[in-house]
Parts: C-alpha cells; sequence; structure tokens
C-alpha cells in the first residue's frame, strides 16, 4: 500500500499495527506480524528513521500521525518521480535523435520508392509534405498519433500542419476515426483544423496513416502498429491510383465532423474512470465485477472495449496511456 514511499508490506503492516495499537512495542508488532525479535528490531529502526515511528519520555515507541509521518515521503517521492520523468524525456530526445541518424544512414532511395526510418525522419517529411504540397492532400488518420508524433491524445502538432498546408491554398481532405469522440482534446483539434480550412469527415475504421500527395506519391506509416517506425514513400502511378481509391471511397461513407453548436460527443463516463482505477490497482476481474455490480463478462467486456478504444494491445498499455492522458492521478 505504501510502496511508491518506499516502504515494504512488511514495514506498512509494522506501522499499521503501532498505528492501531499505540501501546504496543516492537516486540508486540512482530508477535503480531509472526516475526522474531531479530527480525522486528531492524523493521522498527527503519521506520523510526523514515519518520513514522518515534521514541517515547518512557523509552517505547509511538506511531507518528500519517498525515505528517507520510508528508515528507510524498514530497520526496513526487521529486524523484519528476526526476524519473526528466530522465524520460532526455532518453525519449536521445532516442528520436539516434532514430533520425539512423532515418538518415538507413534511408533507401529507388527511382519510385524511400523509406523514411525513425520518428525524427517520419515527422521532418510530414513537414515536408506541408510545406511543398500544390494542389492536394489527402489523408487517412488511422488509430494512434500521426507518424513521428508521441502523444496519442493531443492532434496541436498535427493541426498546426494541417492548418499551414490549407492556408497556402493547399486542398486538404482528412479522415478521422469515429472514435476521437472518447476525448474532447482530440475532437477541439479536430475542429481547429475544420476551422483553418481542412475537410474533416470520420469513418469507423482506417487502415493505416496515408498521405496522397498531389496525386503524385504516397506515404504510408511503414508499420501501422508503430507510429515510431518510419514512413514509406511510394511515387508509381498503381500505388497511387490505388490510395487515391481507397481514400475517395472511404471519403463517400464518412460523416461530416460535428460542429461546436451539435451535442457535445460523449466524454469519458465516470464507470470508465473508476475501471482505470481499479486497473491500475491491478484488480482482479472478479473484484472489478464486484465494485461495478455487474457479471465478471461484463466487466472483461467493459475492459477489452477501453483496450479497442485507447487502441492498446494489454492493460498495462491501457494503464500507461489513461495516465499519459491525464484520466488517472
Amino acid at each position: 500500500m505504501l510502496a511508491g514511499l518506499g516502504l515494504s508490506a512488511v514495514e506498512t503492516d509494522f506501522y499499521r499495527h503501532f498505528l492501531r495499537q499505540p501501546a504496543s512495542s516492537p516486540a508486540d508488532a512482530g508477535d503480531a506480524m509472526g516475526l522474531t525479535a531479530q527480525e522486528a528490531g531492524p523493521v522498527a529502526e527503519r521506520l523510526m528513521s523514515l519518520g513514522l515511528l518515534a521514541g517515547t519520555a518512557d523509552g517505547g515507541l509511538r506511531a507518528v500521525h500519517p498525515a505528517l509521518a507520510c508528508r515528507p515521503l510524498l514530497e520526496h517521492a513526487e521529486l524523484r518521480l519528476a526526476r524519473q520523468r526528466k530522465e524520460l524525456e532526455l532518453s525519449r530526445a536521445a532516442v528520436d535523435e539516434l532514430a533520425a541518424e539512423t532515418g538518415a544512414s538507413g534511408t533507401s532511395s529507388l527511382a519510385e520508392a524511400e523509406v523514411h526510418r525513425g520518428a525524427a525522419a517520419a515527422w521532418a517529411f510530414l513537414e515536408r509534405i506541408a510545406a511543398t504540397a500544390r494542389a492536394s492532400v489527402r489523408c487517412m488518420a488511422a488509430a494512434g498519433a500521426a507518424p513521428g508524433v508521441g502523444e496519442t491524445s493531443d492532434y496541436t502538432a498535427v493541426s498546426a500542419l494541417a492548418a499551414f498546408t490549407a492556408q497556402r491554398g493547399t486542398g486538404v481532405q482528412l479522415l478521422l476515426l469515429e472514435s476521437i469522440d472518447i476525448l474532447p482534446s482530440l475532437v477541439e483539434g479536430a475542429r481547429r483544423m475544420a476551422a483553418s480550412g481542412v475537410e474533416v469527415r470520420t469513418v469507423p475504421t482506417l487502415p493505416a496513416w496515408t498521405f496522397v500527395v498531389d496525386d503524385e506519391y504516397v506515404a504510408t506509416a511503414l508499420d501501422p502498429a508503430d507510429n515510431q517506425a518510419g514512413l514509406m514513400v511510394v511515387r508509381t502511378p498503381g500505388a497511387v491510383a490505388a490510395a487515391t481509391d481507397h481514400f475517395a471511397r472511404h471519403w463517400r461513407g464518412a460523416a461530416p465532423l460535428a460542429t461546436s453548436d451539435q451535442p457535445a460527443p460523449r466524454d469519458l463516463m465516470h464507470t470508465h474512470r473508476d475501471l482505470l482505477a481499479m486497473l491500475a490497482d491491478e484488480m482482479l476481474d472478479e473484484t472489478i465485477a464486484r465494485r461495478l455490480g455487474v457479471s465478471k463478462t461484463t466487466a472483461r467486456r467493459r475492459i477489452k472495449h477501453l483496450l479497442q478504444e485507447f487502441d492498446v494491445r494489454n492493460r498495462t498499455q491501457l494503464v500507461v496511456r489513461a495516465v499519459r492522458m491525464g484520466l488517472l492521478d
């Protein structure tokens, strides 16, 4: 329970014993937990060093109130987490730099095809599309972030490129997944693009991020399951014609993006937030079902639905993505 503060399960139970029975001694706590005196002594010393236990005038020990004792530990944990996040960002930047170098050295240039490997190289090519497209850009935005974009819950970077392209006078048509309405931030990003002159429609499914540019070449995600892998660019007339036809068929059956004066998109329901919190606590399906007041089958179905909505493969990835989106504290 207090593992995030650096306490083991034994130390947590030891401290809890003193909170419940103020007149206890280390030996009493040890006996209650099945510890020998030799084992209980170091645990008590460790809790005293952390400020959770304090000495009394008669030479005994007492538990310090959790609100007072745990505050320094929480602050220390928060500082440690902040350092870890900073180190992670630095590592991510280093990985992108290495990916860009790998992309530069690993790019294969043929007469009609080329590969841009890595997140940085992929994003650089999207910037190139925005800056050089003359007549049209048709984009199918599949699940997950655009190639080269790390954040899946924000269209800010893509919106800026799309708006820049449209404001240059290039026609931009964008197909988005209907499931964007699970997050208001994605809907707002889509509306910003529409306000800048981008034609936006939504469809139930899309195979992979694809850009058809000026009816001259096609840029497709190198790996639909990994938006950091890079882009494949093909200029053969057959590939361009096939991609153009594929886009047109999706476009004809797509729905216009809802405007701001239409009913608000569905937000993540309160039960979904509760479910995410339970998954973050690694609760068993039986416990989740009992907490939600539903059958185990229904609970599993809701979990499967969330995995699909968030485009992740397992529960760990779901919790990580929910934390990044600010859906979990």
